[in-house]
């Protein structure tokens, strides 16, 4: 399987054998991690339905008698999640609704198993009216409890912006505009998600007060969050909470949002504020929750993806140093760790791997295009400039696909970058300060390309030396 669509052009031009060494464990990665084979190994069925989690728990559930069903798959890697359901429980599902970014092309090979599924075709990363129209079908189907006995979540990265439905007082143009504003301002995803489930009428559990108490709930996640915290994984879809109206409040006033007076920010400072005064319904507190049938299974992570190229690497005869996944940190705090990683005196055929999501403050006036892998590329050059290593290699990428509004997954470096970075006497910091990530690394023939992977386990960060 080989998921990096420019790896033969790269590999020609660079000819570096980590970075041949780093693809061919990206690619590893990405099999054996593929959503529909995780979900069809974490699910088995007898008599019984039985699913296990990235811990090895196993969860066991009564199999419905008939075909009696609900599914709702949604995310990035939705589709792959679905089918790897369908294989498993084969004369169960009654019903099927597969929500799907834009630009995501299903396999063809799939049609037939899929002809009985409502398939939409969602926004993301920005939500749109046809995020709002997921949200009413799924609500619709949910209600429509007619023979349904078992209703089954299949949760991954990207639910947030695919299924929307704004709080009553704010629109949809308001959400999005809020949203914007978050991510360029610094803030990190859990704190951007606390604001999301506040502002919507089923994130942080809300959904599940449209289902019936007395049907048993389960939801397979995979998980694109640092620390896999289930109450920020697709703002919480299925989950309890435990934020406040009060909390999304001071998350904005911490990042000066609160400060612009345009009609939207005072629309939403209104409806967060009746939400402190108990004017709307929180979020579905842990008391309330436990007063349902809800289950919350993880069964993929980046943790998961990471050690799987750490086996990989291995297998090549590397010394590895797998630093954790839990890296979700500032840009500058990560180029600071990035720079001693770098600097470090390693043997040679050394890995080091981390994982996680670096959040970085954009300019709302110099938005370029790029993301935050290929910005910490970027950043990372002229800690490589000087670098006498024969063969060595910089990876970063998002398991996505997709890195910000760019084309591409991520970036890298090797010596032949630095080369070029030197001969095209390139200004870095131009192209740093006007978000153009991507434009520099193209013209550094150093961008990685894969197209929407089907799956997402946040991103991964490869340094490796061969020699």
């Amino acid at each position: 399987m080989r998921m990096i669509k420019n790896k033969d052009p790269i590999v020609k031009y660079h000819n570096c054998m980590s970075l041949r060494d780093s693809f061919s464990a990206l690619d590893f990665a990405f099999k054996y991690s593929d959503p529909e084979r995780i979900v069809s190994r974490s699910v088995k069925t007898d008599s019984n339905l039985h699913i296990t989690d990235i811990n090895n728990i196993i969860y066991n559930f009564d199999l419905p008698v008939k075909t009696s069903t609900l599914v709702v798959s949604v995310g990035k890697a939705s589709e792959k999640m679905l089918i790897g359901f369908f294989n498993k429980m084969k004369g169960k599902i009654k019903k099927a609704i597969l929500i799907i970014p834009i630009g995501y092309t299903i396999e063809k090979n799939n049609f037939e198993l899929l002809e009985n599924t409502t398939v939409i075709q969602s926004s993301h990363p920005i939500p749109n009216f046809k995020s709002t129209l997921a949200a009413r079908r799924v609500v619709k189907e949910l209600q429509n409890e007619d023979d349904i006995q078992l209703i089954v979540f299949l949760i991954s990265g990207g639910s947030s912006s695919l299924m929307v439905s704004p709080i009553e007082g704010i629109k949809l143009t308001d959400k999005k505009i809020i949203n914007k504003m978050l991510i360029t301002s610094g803030a990190d995803i859990q704190q951007i998600n606390v604001v999301r489930k506040h502002l919507s009428q089923i994130k942080g559990g809300k959904i599940l007060r449209v289902i019936d108490s007395n049907i048993p709930v389960i939801s397979l996640i995979l998980s694109d969050v640092v620390g896999d915290h289930l109450d920020t994984i697709g703002s919480g879809l299925t989950s309890s909470d435990t934020s406040t109206f009060k909390d999304a409040l001071s998350i904005l006033d911490t990042h000066s949002i609160l400060s612009y007076n345009t009609e939207c920010i005072r629309k939403v400072k209104a409806v967060l504020e009746s939400g402190v005064r108990s004017q709307i319904p929180e979020t579905m507190k842990l008391e309330e929750f436990r007063m349902r049938r809800v289950t919350n299974i993880i069964v993929g992570n980046n943790s998961n993806f990471c050690r799987l190229i750490e086996v990989y690497f291995k297998k090549r005869g590397y010394f590895t140093n797998y630093m954790g996944s839990d890296y979700g940190i500032f840009m500058d705090d990560f180029i600071k760790l990035a720079s001693k990683i770098i600097k470090a005196k390693n043997e040679p055929k050394t890995c080091v791997i981390l994982g996680g999501e670096v959040t970085n403050k954009l300019s709302e006036r110099t938005i370029g295009i790029g993301g935050r892998n290929q910005e910490a590329i970027c950043r990372m050059l002229h800690l490589c400039r000087d670098n006498s290593l024969r063969d060595f290699s910089v990876i970063c990428i998002g398991t996505d696909g997709i890195d910000g509004n760019s084309p591409s997954a991520g970036g890298f470096i090797t010596p032949k970058t630095i080369e070029l970075l030197k001969r095209k006497k390139l200004d870095v910091n131009n192209y740093i300060q006007g978000s153009n990530s991507n434009v520099l690394l193209t013209k550094l023939r150093s961008t990685i390309d894969t197209g929407y992977t089907g799956a997402n386990f946040n991103d991964v960060y490869l340094f490796v030396r061969n020699n």
